[in-house]
């Protein structure tokens, strides 16, 4: 996996500068790793989000952030997957069952 440039970290053990970073970085993480969205769709999701930032007049988008936009593309992706808001299927005792997702 290759990170941004602006992120400290080495490959095989991550630094932040803060605790939410880490939790961002892992959630995002781990929601590919369980199949909700394939990690490159994550990639090309960033990529598109600091496109935006970039593209946006200068005295308009503030300080660069690496983990705002990181933060941004993973309430974009659990936006359009619906992974907040889709409905829950259960079994009668009222457990989670998994189904097939089409997305």
């Amino acid at each position: 996996m290759k990170l941004h440039d602006t992120c400290t970290t080495d490959q095989a053990a991550p630094q932040f500068d803060h605790e939410w970073q880490r939790r961002a970085f892992g959630l995002a993480l781990a929601l590919s790793e369980f199949r909700h969205y394939p990690w490159s769709e994550f990639q090309e999701t960033l990529i598109a989000t600091i496109g935006e930032w970039e593209g946006t007049p200068e005295s308009q988008r503030g300080q660069w952030e690496y983990y705002d936009h990181w933060v941004a593309t993973l309430e974009t992706l659990v936006d359009r997957h619906e992974l907040l808001t889709a409905p829950v299927y259960t079994d009668d005792g009222d457990h989670a069952i998994d189904h097939d997702h089409d997305h």
